[in-house]
């Protein structure tokens, strides 16, 4: 891929960094329950959604989901069972045990008549079979499309996908009078597809008793980095260098152009059918009063600050309540009142695979809140390890964030980023391995500067769809009667 938008000084500090190695992050001690992470009573939990109830309408709010390129980590697993179907026969037969149950069967079916493949029952040569027309172009295809588009949800009446789901709990928390509105990051090659089937919903019950503001965007390719082999030579040339993607860090610069004041982050796998909804819309609106009455409490002091006061019990009580890390010099403290906020939902770790929250290392306030990847960690140090280990709640993707500072006025969120925070991945280009740069990640290193909450939510309100088979998990499917 040509890489003209690249110029020479901007290849130069990408060679560098990745020269530097990945810059680990220094984590001090898990986030844990009274020590960063909030965890709420059932009154708190009922006062911060009347909290939020009562000032929606006066916000300009918007829901913001990073969706994906194609879906081909999804079906990963498929990929693996085709190329070597001996080895992995159990899961095979397992996986065809439930394969019914799943959203896009009788679209599955319907091809598999029209190529008049036999039942998947017969054995393993036929499972095959229908596992090349699961993800095939010759077949139905899904490992081609982006996963916002893939039926996740067997309803009634018709089957629904992950952009209608996120349409659904949009209205429960993203509507602010009559107007709902929503940003989806796609892959430009789908933008049209989500636009057409975007279009098509609108026009539906209840979608069509709101007034919509969808809009979508791209990475840019100004964010793109370059790739390199083992030794550090640049894939390409110098002139025409192979490219990728930075990461999901390079999002920040789209959200960084969304004209709200109040932003909820949730990605695009993470949807919940709509038996389950209501818990999952209850703490998105408990975040967000969260969110409200921290930033009611900063209003007072970036008040007193405006008149020449700065009072020490006041700040004192404000880093008590919510466990800040207030710098106490005048000139940081009236610096740190001007950074956006966020307020994270974590959950208990089970064992997904992903972030967590962490007491890193902060050059300007000794220590703050952190989600950190374990990419951003040095697993060689036993002590780094050892924190690791004890962390007790993972990162979702649960974010609800404040895009203007105490005064009203829109923020630059890319000044808050930290730099370092990038990370360095190994891949592999045309059967060879290669090693990549990213950026540092959207809720991550990109939002490192933010003043951060971390609060406590239901295990049951993430339910991400990373593989196939996690369609099967009960909150993806229809509720039973009696349960």
């Amino acid at each position: 891929m040509a890489a003209s938008y690249l110029s020479e000084e901007q290849i130069e500090h990408q060679l560098m960094l990745f020269k530097r190695g990945t810059n680990h992050v220094q984590l001090l001690r898990p986030a844990v329950v009274s020590d960063g992470i909030i965890r709420l009573g059932g009154s708190a939990v009922e006062f911060y959604k009347q909290l939020f109830q009562s000032r929606i309408d006066s916000e300009d709010v918007m829901k913001f989901v990073p969706a994906s390129g194609a879906a081909t980590r999804m079906f990963k697993r498929i990929f693996e069972w085709i190329e070597e179907p001996e080895k992995h026969a159990n899961e095979i037969a397992q996986f065809f045990n439930r394969a019914e149950e799943l959203p896009f069967f009788e679209q599955w079916m319907s091809k598999v008549n029209e190529l008049d493949i036999e039942t998947f029952k017969v054995g393993l040569e036929s499972q095959v079979k229908w596992l090349r027309i699961l993800v095939s172009s010759d077949g139905i295809g899904l490992a081609l499309l982006p996963k916002g588009l893939i039926e996740f949800h067997q309803y009634d009446a018709h089957v629904a996908i992950p952009v209608e789901e996120h349409m659904h709990e949009a209205l429960g928390y993203a509507k602010s009078g009559d107007l709902c509105k929503l940003h989806f990051t796609v892959s430009d090659e789908y933008i049209g597809s989500f636009m057409a089937k975007v279009d098509e919903l609108k026009k539906e019950s209840p979608f069509n008793e709101v007034q919509w503001e969808i809009k979508f965007s791209s990475q840019e390719p100004k964010t793109d980095t370059i790739a390199v082999d083992p030794k550090l030579q640049i894939i390409g040339s110098n002139e025409n260098p192979l490219t990728r993607p930075g990461g999901h860090g390079a999002l920040l610069h789209n959200l960084n152009k969304l004209d709200a004041s109040l932003v909820f982050v949730k990605n695009i796998d993470n949807v919940v059918h709509q038996d389950f909804l209501n818990r999952t819309v209850d703490y998105k609106q408990v975040l967000a009063g969260v969110l409200f009455e921290l930033r009611d409490d900063l209003k007072v002091l970036h008040h007193q600050l405006k008149k020449g006061l700065v009072d020490e019990i006041a700040i004192q009580e404000c880093r008590n309540k919510w466990g800040l890390r207030i710098p106490k010099a005048y000139r940081s403290f009236k610096a740190y009142l001007q950074r956006p906020i966020r307020v994270c939902g974590m959950v208990r770790n089970e064992g997904e695979p992903g972030g967590g929250p962490f007491w890193c290392h902060d050059e300007h306030t000794g220590e703050s809140l952190q989600i950190v990847e374990q990419s951003q960690i040095n697993t060689q140090d036993l002590q780094q390890q050892m924190i690791l280990r004890n962390s007790s709640h993972f990162n979702p993707v649960d974010l609800v964030c404040y895009l203007q500072n105490l005064g009203g006025e829109s923020i630059n969120l890319e000044e808050y980023v930290d730099d370092n925070q990038y990370f360095i991945s190994g891949k592999s280009f045309q059967g060879e391995p290669i090693l990549a740069l990213e950026w540092p990640g959207l809720w991550n290193g990109g939002m490192a500067h933010w003043i951060t909450l971390f609060v406590e939510v239901p295990i049951d309100t993430f339910n991400p769809v990373k593989e196939v088979k996690d369609l099967l998990r009960s909150k993806h499917l229809v509720q039973k009667l009696g349960n």
